[in-house]
């Protein structure tokens, strides 16, 4: 049996978790959003926050949900949109030059929709970063359920 590319959900004990504010930073340093500018973040997140991610075949992380969800089924409706409307996505380029990398993002009815996993050196790995991602975000399958991150359980806590 072959594993394609997939959706999957992570979920955060709340909006404060510590391991959720790198998801936050990377995404607002992606969109571009200023400080006056709120994160992108559908529903409540005091009783969890739900990010998605696009996974390879071969477990490579290929791009980002572009927004923060309060709940997994916010995330997973939002995620089955983006999948079945995938070929009609808009990427658009972006680059920090004082700091040499490039990213993207891609945009489905002029909202955001999904950004890149990481930022890439040159415009080359960020082309082909676009070319694996797009074709698998279409193809991709949503897995159910979430992943739990929780500080306290890493840290070996009860």
């Amino acid at each position: 049996m072959t594993v394609g590319s997939r959706i999957v959900f992570t979920r955060f004990v709340d909006g404060d978790s510590p391991k959720l504010q790198p998801w936050i930073s990377h995404l607002r340093r992606t969109l571009r959003l200023d400080a006056r500018t709120p994160t992108p973040i559908t529903g409540d997140l005091e009783s969890g926050a739900v990010v998605w991610q696009l996974i390879s075949g071969n477990n490579r992380q290929l791009g980002r949900s572009a927004r923060i969800y309060g709940t997994f089924e916010s995330a997973s409706e939002d995620a089955r949109r983006i999948v079945e409307g995938g070929a009609s996505l808009q990427v658009s380029f972006i680059s920090e030059h004082l700091r040499g990398v490039y990213g993207w993002y891609a945009t489905s009815e002029g909202e955001p929709a999904v950004t890149c996993s990481r930022w890439y050196e040159t415009e080359r790995d960020r082309a082909r970063s676009i070319a694996l991602a797009l074709p698998s975000l279409s193809a991709a399958v949503l897995l159910p359920g979430t992943r739990l991150v929780d500080v306290t359980l890493m840290r070996g806590g009860s």
